[in-house]
Parts: structure tokens; C-alpha cells; sequence
């Protein structure tokens, strides 16, 4: 499980709403400090939750205890082609991200909707597998790696962090990506696995705004919650 999980949660009532925050394109390190800012809102115990969608420019996050050898270029090379590189808190190996790709970041206090952190990680990656299903695509876990995959072919990467019993750091759905970063790296750091978007699967470009509609409808179906939308400008 691709997670770092400071405490654990007690179990009490669900939240009844939850804060969607589109972000369109956002550096990594801007939605990281976003993420921050919200996550102190949420264990203020206010109620407060929240998700945001972004996609970034070209870059490589590094999880908490990373392996560097998953790495395959050097930083100063990364740098002069223009893709960044982040040594990040949550669980989890070297994953891309690029646009094209929607990332998705729940800040949620995981007491207010009942959950611990393996039922927690098996939500998203349900709210991801159902959403690929309203495209007509089938895909699953697996039981050795974390994330959603096609096949043998991973289309979606989960890395978490929970500290102070809120979430943060999320998930990665490639949808009409370039798919060329990830051969800078040894995605999650699983060897031999190839990653795939979902431009490939149905063979024709999928809408964006599309899939973040449906994944918001399913995230909130499964997490039982309400959604509503709100600016990063709030934040």
C-alpha cells in the first residue's frame, strides 16, 4: 500500500459535504502547498473536507522513502528538458505527472466518513475503477501493487499520506498523457509492467471534463458524501 500513515482514526458519522476544488494546470509545488493549506483546515476539525483536481507540467515525484534508483536521469538533464523533479511526504515510489493527466487530491478527515486507511485506499481506487467503467473500461486491482490497472497495464497510481487523521497526496489517472515521462523512471517502482492511458484503451481522446465529472460523481456515491464547488483563490 503505497501510504504513510501517521495515527490511526476512531469512527464516528460521516461528513455530509465535500469542498471540489478544480485547478486546472498548477505546479506540483503550488497544488503541494494547496494541499497544505487545506489540510490544516481539515484537522482544525471544522468539518472541513475537500478535493482537488489538478493537472501538472511535466514532473517526477519521489514518495517519502523513495529508492533513488528508481530514477533513471539525472536532475540536472530533468531540468534542461523542462520536467521537474520533487522529493514528496506521501508513501509510495517515482511516479510522472504531465498534462493530459488528472490528478486528484482528497483532503478528507478519514474519523468524519468512517473509514481507516486500507478501506480508505480500496474507496479511491473503487472511485477510480467505477468511473473507467462509465467509458466502457474494465479494469482491477492488483494484490501485489497498489493502483488501478488495464490488464497488466497500470493506468492509475495511488499514493497517500495520512498525518493528524487527514488525508493527503491522492491519485494519478492517465487519460490522454504523454506516456514518454515515464520511461525517466521505474513507475512505482515496479519493473517489467508497462503504464498505459486512457486514450489508448478506447482509441480515441477522451473528454476531460468528462472524466473529472464522472470520478467527482462516483467519489461522492462512494464516500457517501455531498459535493460543492469552491476556487483555490478561498485558499
Amino acid at each position: 500500500m503505497n501510504l504513510d500513515e501517521d495515527r490511526h482514526s476512531s469512527v464516528v458519522a460521516p461528513v455530509r459535504g465535500i469542498k471540489v476544488i478544480d485547478a486546472g494546470i498548477m505546479e506540483y509545488g503550488l497544488a503541494w502547498s494547496l494541499q497544505q493549506r487545506l489540510h490544516a483546515r481539515c484537522v482544525a476539525g471544522n468539518g472541513d473536507a475537500f478535493l482537488v483536481l489538478v493537472e501538472h507540467p511535466p514532473v517526477i515525484t519521489m514518495g517519502k522513502n523513495s529508492n533513488e534508483k528508481f530514477l533513471l536521469a539525472g536532475e540536472a538533464w530533468l531540468s534542461k528538458v523542462g520536467v521537474s523533479i520533487y522529493r514528496s511526504d506521501r508513501g509510495g515510489e517515482a511516479t510522472a505527472h504531465n498534462p493530459g493527466q488528472l490528478v486528484v487530491y482528497p483532503v478528507i478527515p478519514l474519523a468524519s466518513f468512517g473509514l481507516g486507511a486500507r478501506a480508505y485506499i480500496h474507496k479511491l481506487e473503487a472511485a477510480v475503477i467505477s468511473t473507467l467503467a462509465t467509458f466502457g473500461v474494465s479494469s482491477h486491482r492488483d494484490p501485489d501493487h497498489p493502483g488501478v490497472w488495464v490488464g497488466n497495464n497500470k493506468i492509475c497510481a495511488v499514493g497517500t499520506r495520512i498525518k493528524d487523521r487527514a488525508t493527503m497526496h491522492g491519485i494519478a489517472l492517465n487519460v490522454e498523457n504523454d506516456l514518454g515521462i515515464f520511461g525517466l523512471i521505474v513507475p512505482c517502482g515496479i519493473a517489467g509492467r508497462s503504464v498505459i492511458n486512457l486514450a489508448q484503451v478506447l482509441g480515441i481522446s477522451p473528454n476531460m471534463d468528462r472524466v473529472k465529472s464522472e470520478f467527482i460523481n462516483t467519489f461522492a456515491t462512494l464516500f457517501e458524501c455531498q459535493v460543492s464547488s469552491a476556487s483555490v483563490d478561498e485558499f
